[in-house]
């Protein structure tokens, strides 16, 4: 029996992790995913249909900021987070079902992030992430 209640609690503690991983693949743009890491981490997904991001809007602490694109589209996007006409941090031009990740060190404020594929932001690819 003694053998028995810690192989329990093990499998308990690996489906909490199971199921934790996968409530963080559904959680919205707007919330991190991981804050432990020495920052924020936000996902974003440009969707298989139209030009558009999941989400128009993030949220993040002050400090170290990770953003994670995937790329459902048939076309080749990225993720620019700017000020301005400034390019602070930029993914790479990722293609379909291809993941990448940007990482940047904020202050206080309103910052713009777009996909910077020619027209891809006039149509509607852009957002605002919020630090604070």
């Amino acid at each position: 029996m003694k053998k028995f209640l810690p192989s329990l609690a093990a499998a308990g503690i690996v489906a909490v992790a199971a199921s934790g991983s996968a409530l963080a693949a559904h959680m919205p743009a707007t919330m991190t995913s991981s804050a432990a890491a020495g920052g924020t981490v936000l996902n974003v997904t440009a969707l298989a249909s139209g030009l558009k991001f999941s989400t128009g809007a993030l949220k993040a602490k002050a400090g170290k900021i990770t953003i994670k694109l995937t790329n459902r589209s048939l076309l080749p996007h990225d993720l620019v987070v700017e000020t301005g006409e400034t390019i602070l941090a930029k993914t790479p031009l990722l293609a379909k079902g291809k993941t990448g990740s940007l990482t940047v060190t904020l202050k206080k404020g309103t910052y713009d992030f777009v996909c910077d594929v020619p027209g891809h932001e006039d149509a509607g690819m852009k957002g605002k992430l919020v630090v604070s």
